[in-house]
């Protein structure tokens, strides 16, 4: 038999949301020197660099500017590498997108952003979203081996005391990233936004390059080139020695990042009530004799005796849909009621 379960009296629907370690594994802290570079091609690195962590995409990092500055080709009909990433992401976050066609920038604390840091997530590795007020980067500009100079930067989000700014963008909520760990703010500088919906960074490269600019010898350009620009002052040469994506892909090597993915999920508790003159028979054939049916054991007729070992949950096209199965098997008959909880979590 099938028994209709009552929206209101029978289920309750929750919603929690889970946190867990961003990286591999689960673990929330990495230090830079757990990661490695992704094995790209010449083509790719003039847009961005992949990290891993035991193999695993991790990050993207990249590098955009809207003149074309840090490009290998730019000019009044060709539009260089750095400012096609420039667009695409303020086309990707900003409500207003349309506007950059008349040099609309990224604005950061008020102040137009000409070009920008942008550090992306793995999708697979924040599940629904990063989980803001709980993060940490450290970006380092250490100095060459040896030379005992070390500077660095922490980085996070402010909103555990500020409410996401507005307009936020297409797809949800944008906070400032501000100096800091751990969502605790430390002084009074903005140095970018962040995105947790899109697992999106984007770091102002003036600011970033202002509080840590590096040491001579921490990076020229690139991994392969050398040029103007030390630390993760830019490189603004329209060559292609110019590599700013590698010195923030550096710069998280050299630091480490503290980083959580937050995942809802929905929990419902379906409550299957067998009540006394219900569930006392089975259609098991060895509780049926002949064919015509009569219970087998003379002694069940009057008190017959079931055991209910698993719970069908079926649509209203009578599909069985999820099967909860007991532990021990509970007994059911004419002077007995049993109610069966059946979570659902997904």
């Amino acid at each position: 038999m099938f028994k209709n379960l009552n929206p209101t009296e029978d289920t309750v629907t929750t919603r929690i949301t889970v946190t867990n370690g961003f990286h591999d594994g689960g673990v929330g802290t990495l230090a830079g020197s757990n990661f490695t570079t992704a094995s790209l091609s010449a083509a790719q690195k003039n847009y961005y660099y992949n990290i891993q962590y035991n193999s695993k995409d991790h990050f993207g990092v990249s590098y955009g500017h809207i003149g074309g500055s840090g490009s290998a080709e730019q000019s009044t009909t060709t539009e260089g590498t750095t400012q096609a990433i420039y667009k695409q992401f303020y086309n990707y976050t900003e409500p207003s997108a349309t506007n950059i066609r008349d040099g609309a920038q990224f604005s950061i604390n008020s102040t137009n952003t000409p070009d920008a840091y942008f550090i992306v997530a793995e999708r697979l590795q924040m599940k629904d979203r990063l989980n803001p007020g709980t993060w940490t980067i450290e970006l380092s500009g250490s100095g060459t081996a040896g030379s005992g100079s070390v500077k660095t930067l922490s980085l996070t989000d402010d909103s555990k005391t500020v409410d996401a700014l507005t307009p936020g963008s297409p797809f949800g909520e944008v906070y400032s990233i501000v100096s800091g760990s751990a969502g605790s703010k430390v002084g009074s500088t903005v140095y970018g936004k962040f995105y947790p919906d899109a697992g999106l960074f984007v770091l102002s490269a003036n600011s970033v390059s202002s509080s840590l600019p590096g040491d001579d010898g921490f990076i020229q350009s690139g991994s392969e080139h050398t040029g103007a620009g030390s630390g993760l002052a830019p490189d603004t040469r329209v060559n292609d020695a110019a590599d700013n994506a590698w010195k923030m892909a550096l710069a998280l090597k050299k630091g480490s990042v503290t980083l959580r993915s937050e995942e809802k999920q929905y929990i419902y508790d379906y409550f299957c009530r067998a009540k006394v003159s219900e569930f006392n028979l089975s259609q098991n054939i060895t509780f049926w004799s002949g064919s015509d049916y009569t219970i087998r054991h003379s002694d069940m007729v009057t008190n017959p005796q079931t055991y209910i070992s698993e719970v069908g949950l079926y649509d209203n096209q009578s599909n069985l849909i999820a099967v909860g199965r007991i532990s021990s098997a509970i007994n059911k008959n004419f002077s007995s009621e049993a109610i069966v909880k059946v979570r659902l979590t997904y």
